[in-house]
């Protein structure tokens, strides 16, 4: 199943270009993204400042194509997954920029 936004930070990439709630990823740069895991692969390769070819499904249904700059500098990319065993929400880092580089 496509991974669903369920929220948003305001002043974010994600905010500034229009992805909200309730719409599903299906695709990153073409690639298909059925799975979190496939979402964060296709993630990890993509550079700071670099553009993102993103294919979206609205709740009713209607598809739409954005493209969205990368930035790592102030909007790390991260996945929040929950941990069964110890009943917790985790936050892993995916991709951010090196210390020290602008």
């Amino acid at each position: 199943m496509p991974k669903v936004i369920l929220r948003w930070c305001h002043g974010s990439p994600v905010h500034r270009y229009g992805l909200y709630a309730l719409q599903w990823i299906v695709e990153v740069n073409g690639k298909p993204t059925p799975t979190l895991d496939a979402f964060v692969d296709v993630t990890k390769t993509i550079e700071h400042g670099e553009f993102v070819r993103v294919r979206i499904v609205h709740l009713n249904g209607k598809p739409r194509v954005l493209t969205l700059k990368q930035d790592l500098h102030y909007w790390p990319t991260w996945e929040l997954r929950f941990d069964l065993e110890t009943a917790m929400w985790r936050r892993k880092t995916v991709k951010a920029l090196d210390s020290g580089v602008l």
